[in-house]
């Protein structure tokens, strides 16, 4: 029984962590002519938790509590408009779920 308690209690701030983070999409719009990569080299700069998607789109795992306004502005002070820019918005229930139950796992 103390062992279980024990357990329970080291997990307990990740879980309090994990349950306080939000979920997000970036999509990035590159300018024609420009290297597409250049959005990854964004999402690596703000040193986020991601899962990258086709499209050049990205879930991202901010720390909560998080506007899409906030991050997209962010993400868009690290690419010149020359090359593109980020437009973000929350992500869908069921991509949220997919994150939650571990069937879609972040990468740093």
């Amino acid at each position: 029984m103390i062992t279980i308690l024990l357990l329970l209690a080291l997990h307990a701030p990740e879980a309090t962590a994990m349950h306080d983070d939000v979920l997000l999409k970036a999509r990035y719009t590159a300018v024609e002519g420009t290297d597409i990569e250049y959005g990854q080299g964004a999402i690596e700069r703000n040193d986020l938790r991601h899962r990258p998607l086709p499209h050049l789109e990205w879930l991202i795992l901010v720390e909560g509590p998080a506007d899409p306004a906030v991050w997209q502005a962010r993400l868009n002070d690290t690419v010149d408009p020359k090359h593109g820019s980020f437009t973000v918005e929350c992500a869908s229930v069921d991509e949220e779920k997919a994150v939650r139950e571990g069937k879609v796992t972040m990468q740093k």
